[in-house]
């Protein structure tokens, strides 16, 4: 077991919180990559990659209107392949992680002092902010801002209940136009209220979903090795003193690699859902 020095990880504590080390490992990856298909770009890996790219941008266009431009569909895209590749960097340091130990509450050392972004709130927060102000964007520039805030602040009403006068007579019928235009009026503040309520649960639904999905895997995997380490520990004597800690917990490197990939298409598969949904409702209104 690998013990780390005292004073370097009260340095790295100080300067750099586990987050923050992971945000930082990912841009530096991603700069490494960024220069290597620059000057390999003949490489095969290479071809795979745009081929996986073109893939996944065909795959979110199709989902999105023709009329969404494209700088959109290449956040989209972009979104996908960050949050792949922090989700897949998160297994690999669980992969590693029991090298270092694990504490008796389950937890692994290595988590203390770098955490993938994906499995930080604050970060998966932010990605979700930003996606749903995204998506305020393209309905204010599409409605207006007249129709845009009408949309959410609907104070004469959306035509919700509309009565006919037909062959009413005018001391029947204007009464029962003004209950009815006095109902659509509160019923149309009622659903302006409940798509901004939307908003927010859109960015708490993303965030929170894309949390407890990755941080799920760790810590069932940090809770497995304990008793998978205390279990062969108990039975040495009968296996020849062979201990066996990691040949369980490799189904949950599996799920968790299952589960990566999963998450790093359901968020930005929703965002895009949201914007096309968002863009047929400007439609009709």
């Amino acid at each position: 077991m690998i013990h780390f020095d005292p004073t370097f990880t009260s340095l790295i504590a100080f300067y750099l919180s586990p987050s923050m080390l992971g945000i930082v490992f990912c841009v530096v990856v991603f700069l490494l990559l960024a220069v290597f298909t620059q000057y390999f770009s003949g490489l095969r890996a290479m071809i795979w990659f745009d081929l996986l790219y073109e893939k996944v941008y065909k795959f979110y266009s199709d989902i999105l209107w023709k009329e969404v431009g494209k700088n959109i569909k290449v956040y989209i895209v972009t979104l996908f392949f960050v949050i792949f590749f922090a989700n897949i960097s998160g297994v690999l340091l669980d992969f590693i992680a029991p090298i270092f130990g694990v504490s008796s509450s389950g937890d692994f050392y290595l988590a203390q002092y770098i955490v993938m972004p994906t499995a930080d709130m604050q970060f998966n927060i932010a990605l979700a902010l930003f996606s749903t102000l995204l998506l305020i964007y393209m309905q204010f520039g599409s409605l207006w801002y007249k129709q845009f805030f009408y949309n959410y602040f609907p104070f004469w009403g959306k035509w919700y209940i509309e009565i006919e006068r037909g062959k009413m007579k005018a001391f029947i019928y204007y009464p029962l136009f003004a209950v009815a235009k006095a109902w659509d009026i509160i019923i149309s503040l009622f659903l302006g209220f409940l798509d901004i309520v939307g908003l927010f649960a859109k960015v708490i639904s993303l965030a929170f979903r894309l949390f407890w999905n990755m941080t799920s895997g760790t810590i069932l995997l940090g809770m497995l090795l304990v008793w998978v380490s205390s279990f062969s520990q108990s039975i040495t004597a009968f296996m020849w003193g062979i201990n066996f800690p990691i040949i369980l917990p490799l189904l949950v490197y599996a799920q968790g690699l299952l589960v990566a990939i999963i998450q790093a298409m359901v968020f930005p598969l929703l965002v895009a859902i949201f914007i096309r949904m968002a863009m047929m409702e400007t439609e009709t209104a």
